[in-house]
């Protein structure tokens, strides 16, 4: 049901970004997020307002020239279009999303920005259409906590990693210090909260899943609910 419910709400933001859906997203978010101006200055302005990110995945310096990235959750495209910047001509992107008209909205926001390095998949973030060990990072950007699967979804994200690469990812966690705080109904999974753990358990599941040098980050201002907040984390192969 929840991918349903996550499908829905996403083909509404897909084919009505200056919609009011109770979260901030748009250029303004971008910047509160750190991303820098040259990217800002470089991706078309439509684009941006498709910026629903939940914190910056791009904070650390392990993106580089040549590399090949995926992004799960791609949405819209936005975070694809700075990566494909970070990587470069001789670099490569892809995208997987749940959501046909994210995937479509992507597709055609790729093409207004006018790169070429950027592949896009439609599917499930549990069940990745890349070849095992071919990438040298994965990003996300508020997409695994809506996924009921996240054992599978972190197995898929270190298959698909060559060793030493990196996992960086912004995701919305329970908030400790409104834990008490309860969440309800079926547009919880939506809206960011049903789907959401605390960071200790999104720890242990990357430990599980064999990362090493897992960091939480940060904590960030961006809250989809009373009980959630953003947050980042990164992580290795061994």
């Amino acid at each position: 049901m929840s991918n349903r419910i996550v499908i829905d709400l996403y083909t509404d933001l897909a084919n009505n970004p200056d919609k009011d859906f109770g979260w901030e997203k748009g250029i303004q978010n971008a910047r509160n997020h750190g991303y820098k101006q040259e990217w800002i200055e470089r991706i078309p302005k439509q684009i941006w307002k498709y910026c629903a990110a939940v914190g910056n995945p791009f904070q650390t310096d392990d993106i580089k020239e040549g590399d090949f990235i995926l992004d799960i959750g791609c949405g819209a495209g936005v975070d694809l279009c700075v990566a494909s910047l970070l990587v470069g001509e001789k670099g490569k992107v892809f995208g997987i999303d749940i959501t046909p008209a994210m995937v479509e909205r992507a597709k055609t926001n790729v093409e207004l920005a006018g790169l070429s390095n950027i592949i896009l998949y439609e599917g499930s973030i549990d069940k990745l259409p890349i070849e095992s060990g071919s990438l040298d990072v994965v990003i996300s950007n508020g997409a695994i906590n809506l996924s009921p699967a996240k054992e599978t979804v972190l197995a898929e994200v270190y298959r698909v990693l060559r060793q030493n690469g990196n996992f960086i990812f912004s995701d919305m966690i329970r908030d400790a210090d409104n834990s008490s705080e309860s969440c309800s109904a079926s547009e919880s999974w939506a809206n960011c909260v049903a789907g959401t753990v605390d960071a200790n358990e999104i720890i242990k599941l990357l430990a599980e899943a064999g990362f090493v040098k897992i960091q939480l980050l940060n904590t960030n201002h961006y809250k989809t609910s009373a009980t959630t907040v953003g947050a980042t984390f990164r992580a290795t192969k061994a």
